[in-house]
């Protein structure tokens, strides 16, 4: 579903194979880890007005997984918001359809639809009475 890059070997100075997976790896020395809000990540956003400044710096840190944890960060999240964008029509799409039914069924009430049917039955298939 996504693109999730991997090792294909290990080759010094090449700019095109890393001898790592390209994944942020901690650098912190203590245990206690940081924990981003959410909506902090924002900064990561494509649209982001701030996204030339803020893939300058990620650029300036001169580390290859942190541009590619970046990168893959905002496929996703454009991925997402693609989903979701197809989620709200779907729900719409079952609302309306939802709406419209209900409709039907008002003016098949109004118009005393199933007892019309029930005559038209009673006409074609008149029951036989028991003979005495």
């Amino acid at each position: 579903m996504t693109y999730d890059p991997f090792v294909l070997a290990i080759i010094k100075d090449n700019l095109y194979l890393y001898g790592q997976a390209l994944h942020i790896t901690p650098r912190l020395m203590t245990k206690r880890q940081p924990h981003y809000d959410p909506s902090d990540l924002g900064i990561f956003k494509m649209y982001d007005s701030h996204c030339g400044e803020t893939d300058a710096l990620v650029c300036g840190l001169e580390d290859q997984s942190a541009i590619t944890e970046v990168h893959h960060w905002r496929r996703l999240m454009t991925e997402q918001a693609k989903l979701e964008r197809d989620m709200q029509r779907v729900l719409q799409s079952v609302h309306d359809a939802g709406m419209e039914q209900e409709q039907i069924q008002i003016r098949m009430e109004l118009a005393n639809l199933l007892a019309h049917l029930d005559f038209a039955r009673s006409l074609r298939h008149p029951r036989r009475g028991c003979c005495s």
